[in-house]
This record gives structure tokens, sequence and C-alpha cells, in this order.
């Protein structure tokens, strides 16, 4: 028996280990501007917060090159970087599952939403997908304003809503929505960060997760 009926997923470090990717495109970026490149580990808090905020508090892009510095990171996300991001283990199958058992699943990411929607088509995660809310192209990609526009939309069919996400920005979001947030450990936060937030369930494990989103 299902846990929620609606499950709204955030996309990077919770369906697809993407870090890599991002990696790869923000240093062509920095190495185009003359900037001296960072370790995986000073970058890591990129994977979460909207592009701008990442370019500003962790690449510490100035802010009037930020613009500039954005648009090539999405010209050359379209190329660079692919290869290396994958879906993580037993994702499929955990929203194969959910749709089986009758669940409405959709993604709600501060990714721009033709990127977001081109990732879930090339790895897979599409076919049992039914909405995405992602981030407007030179407009807003605030946490808390998409995931309002995905609950005010999906609020009509009177089920219970449920966002899952790996960083404190899904969690917050969900706060200041009104809904239960479940975070996930296997993505890009810490326990810490997430306990911070207290949500209603942490998952340690993709396996965990599917198994608490089953009810079981």
């Amino acid at each position: 028996m299902l846990l929620y009926q609606t499950v709204l997923f955030d996309l990077d470090g919770t369906l697809i280990e993407s870090a890599p990717g991002i990696f790869a495109c923000a240093r062509a970026v920095m190495e185009e501007m003359g900037m001296p490149l960072l370790s995986d580990a000073r970058m890591r808090p990129m994977v979460g917060p909207p592009l701008a905020v990442g370019f500003r508090d962790v690449l510490h892009i100035p802010e009037e090159s930020i613009p500039a510095a954005m648009a090539r990171y999405r010209l050359l996300a379209e190329t660079v970087g692919l290869d290396e991001i994958h879906p993580y283990g037993g994702v499929i199958d955990m929203l194969k599952q959910l749709k089986e058992n009758g669940a409405c699943v959709c993604v709600v990411t501060s990714k721009i939403t033709p990127t977001a929607k081109a990732h879930i088509a090339r790895y897979g995660i599409a076919p049992y997908v039914d909405h995405v809310w992602g981030g407007i192209p030179g407009g807003s990609a605030d946490k808390t304003e998409l995931l309002q526009s995905a609950v005010d939309a999906l609020a009509k069919d009177g089920n219970s809503i449920v966002m899952v996400g790996d960083r404190k920005y899904d969690l917050e979001a969900a706060n200041n929505v009104g809904i239960p947030a479940v975070g996930v450990l296997y993505g890009y936060g810490s326990m810490e960060e997430l306990s911070a937030c207290s949500p209603a369930h942490i998952a340690a494990t993709v396996e965990d997760l599917a198994a608490l989103l089953m009810g079981k």
C-alpha cells in the first residue's frame, strides 16, 4: 500500500547521479574564464541549489559575470559530461513499482525545464514520470516557488503528497509549502543537513526509499 499517492522527486542527487556532469561543465566554463579549477570536494555544494547560487557561492564567479557564465554552461551541458551521468541503482525499478501501484510520480527541480526533461528522457526515467516542474530559463529557479506550483496543480486530485530530495533546498521548500518531505542520504546532502530540516523520514539507500514509499 502506497505511503503517499503523489511523489514529487528532486532530480540531481535523488534520481540521477549528476555531479560528474555538472562538474565537467562548470570546469569548462571556469577554464574559459581563466579561473582556477576546483576539486570535486570543493564543488560538491553546487549540486542542489539553483545554478546562479552555485556559481556565486561555490565557484565565486563575479556577480556581473554570472548571467554570461550560466548561458555558456547551459550550452555546454547539451554535450559535455552527459556520459558521466546515470540514474542511481534501483531508481528505475522503484519508479516502475510506484507507477504499477497507481502513484502519481513527478519531478520538481531547479534545473531548467528543457534540460530536466532531456535528462529524464536520456536516462530512461521518462516512462515513469507524469509531470515535470523545472526552472524557467531567464526566470525563477527557486525551489519553494516551483514546489508550490506543483502542489497547486496537483491539489485538486486530493491525493496525499510528499517531496523527496537530497538537499536542504528540497526539504525547506516542502516545509514552506506545507507538505511532508523525505530526505535521502545517498545523494549530496549529509545527515546533519537533512535532520536540521525535520523531514518526516530519512532514507539511507534507494532500496530503503522504495520500501518506505511502498508502505513496507
